[in-house]
């Protein structure tokens, strides 16, 4: 049985080569193809469940709702539907941003077509369609980033003057815990326990918990 596929590209050149590389391949069937996103998820509605294709090759850039945007939109709808983005950018950011929105692999463009046919095979298997050097960049990227929150954080830190203990107790306020389970917690009493919110509070210039809790995740102090 052949798999099922849509395009969602904005150059013609770039669909027609596409169609005419995968026709090669009697296990892929492409259903549609589309030159923006807009089209491409009105396509989408348009079809029964039955008739919607298995993976989606989704162009990254494109005027209007890029490649990004349009696989959240796409995973929102049709949540059973695999999205694999194709680009010219190896960019860190991009992929982990196309990841988080729900797509399950990501091509360069000029990756051999059976790269493309093993990519969309892996989908179907249940597999991730990352190479080892997008996987490394992703990683990287998310190394990269908690590197820099972590930064971020101990910077607030400093710039309120909070002492580690202190940020153990705004931990603990986000962990929604009471004063007599923090004070179990850190063994310290509930009177300590008090004195530290209160001196959290004035601080970080915030009068309750729900503040507290609001600001800390705000700005990295807590998760």
């Amino acid at each position: 049985m052949s798999i099922t596929i849509g395009i969602i590209e904005d150059q013609a050149r770039v669909r027609d080569h596409l169609r005419k590389r995968l026709s090669f391949f009697d296990e892929i069937e492409i259903l549609f193809e589309a030159e923006n996103a807009y089209k491409g998820i009105d396509k989408l509605s348009s079809l029964t469940k039955s008739e919607l294709p298995q993976v989606i090759l989704m162009d990254i850039e494109m005027p209007g709702i890029t490649g990004i945007e349009a696989t959240g939109i796409v995973k929102q709808k049709f949540p059973d539907i695999d999205v694999l983005i194709q680009t010219v950018f190896e960019d860190g950011e991009r992929i982990f941003q196309s990841i988080q929105a729900g797509a399950s692999g990501y091509l360069l463009k000029d990756d051999p077509i059976n790269k493309y046919v093993e990519a969309i095979k892996e989908l179907v298997d249940g597999g991730a369609a990352l190479s080892s050097v997008i996987a490394m960049k992703v990683m990287n990227f998310v190394q990269q980033a908690k590197i820099s929150q972590l930064q971020k954080a101990e910077e607030v830190k400093e710039s309120f003057s909070l002492t580690n203990r202190e940020i153990d107790i705004l931990q603990a306020i986000v962990d929604d815990l009471t004063d007599e389970q923090i004070g179990e917690k850190l063994f310290i009493s509930p009177h300590t326990v008090r004195t530290h919110i209160k001196n959290v509070y004035k601080k970080l210039h915030v009068h309750s918990r729900a503040s507290a809790v609001k600001f800390a995740l705000s700005k990295g102090l807590a998760s």
